[in-house]
């Protein structure tokens, strides 16, 4: 009986201890399950925060570009800048950005605006403001335009050139007649998979893949350092407008659009005064940057928006938006 006894009392503590390591089990797996039930609140709450700066980002963006001005330009110290217009007071700037009304001589036409880590709250805000005026515009450039475009960025062969920039055009025209080195339906339903030309504007720059002759290459550049290709997707733009704004486009595309000297006197004035003439621009692409407080959360939207009318019936048309821009 003794013995009987001592065996069910083995048994028994055996059963404790598998209760007590089950037991520490759940409570280690409950344990850690709130630890990540905490960490998902906080970064939902720290995304939503720092979601929301990025907004206010956008919107000290938009502010800056309803403000009525005499120009707009790229200065290479201080970015996307626009000159003062007499009619509109400086205490129009948006708010938390400082402006300076003048420089040590008094004679400065623009403002300056801190657009980095402005303080809101409970985090800062970054917005970057870029001119698409800037760029060639896919849908309305002509042939001559394309040609030099594509010469400079390593499409060498005149034949190449032309059936590329000419595909271009009958890809967005709306009828089905071939320009000289074009390509219509009756090409492109001999691809693997067939499809149709589009007849209709260009809305992305990886559409341009679809079309004869070019490659990625050609619109990305090649993906050595010193390849053949520079790229064209740099250079352009899906919306229209009526001119390229001198102002804000580089170097590469003035000396598409104009002459060398004029190239010069363009960039000179530029460099001298901030701007070389008092050309506006409407279609902008703003990138805001929301960083929640004291936390390495931070959201980024990216969003296209058109300026419509002036002065006080001004208003901004959206062309595109992206609410979380993912920075890979």
């Amino acid at each position: 009986m003794r013995k009987i006894s001592s065996n069910q009392s083995g048994i028994a503590l055996m059963i404790v201890l598998w209760i007590l390591v089950l037991l520490m089990a759940l409570a280690t797996e409950f344990a850690f399950s709130m630890k990540m039930e905490v960490n998902t609140t906080r970064n939902y709450k720290e995304d939503t925060e720092s979601y929301h700066l990025a907004k206010a980002g956008v919107n000290l963006a938009l502010a800056e570009l309803l403000k009525s001005s005499r120009f707009h330009s790229i200065h290479e110290e201080y970015g996307w800048i626009a000159g003062k217009s007499i009619a509109t007071p400086s205490a129009d700037t948006p708010p938390d950005s400082t402006t300076e009304n003048q420089d040590e001589d008094g004679g400065q036409e623009f403002d300056i605006v801190n657009r980095t880590d402005i303080e809101l709250e409970y985090g800062t805000i970054t917005y970057i403001i870029r001119d698409e005026n800037g760029k060639i515009s896919i849908n309305s450039a002509p042939k001559i335009t394309l040609n030099k475009l594509l010469a400079y960025s390593g499409v060498s062969e005149k034949l190449e050139q032309d059936t590329i920039s000419d595909s271009i055009l009958d890809w967005i025209d709306a009828d089905k007649n071939h320009h000289l080195n074009g390509a219509e339906d009756d090409y492109y339903r001999t691809q693997s998979p067939p499809y149709y030309a589009k007849n209709g504007k260009i809305e992305t720059l990886d559409e341009l893949l679809k079309i004869r002759g070019m490659t990625k290459e050609i619109l990305y550049g090649s993906p050595e350092e010193d390849g053949q290709y520079k790229g064209i997707a740099q250079f352009l733009t899906v919306y229209k407008y009526s001119s390229v704004n001198p102002n804000t486009a580089s170097e590469e595309i003035l000396s598409i659009l104009y002459t060398p000297e004029q190239v010069q006197v363009i960039l000179g004035n530029r460099s001298s005064k901030g701007y070389h003439s008092l050309s506006l621009s409407t279609i902008f692409r703003v990138t805001a940057t929301g960083k929640a407080l004291d936390s390495r959360t931070q959201h980024t939207i990216e969003t296209v928006v058109q300026k419509v009318g002036s002065g006080a019936k001004a208003n901004m048309l959206i062309h595109y938006w992206n609410d979380n821009v993912l920075d890979l």
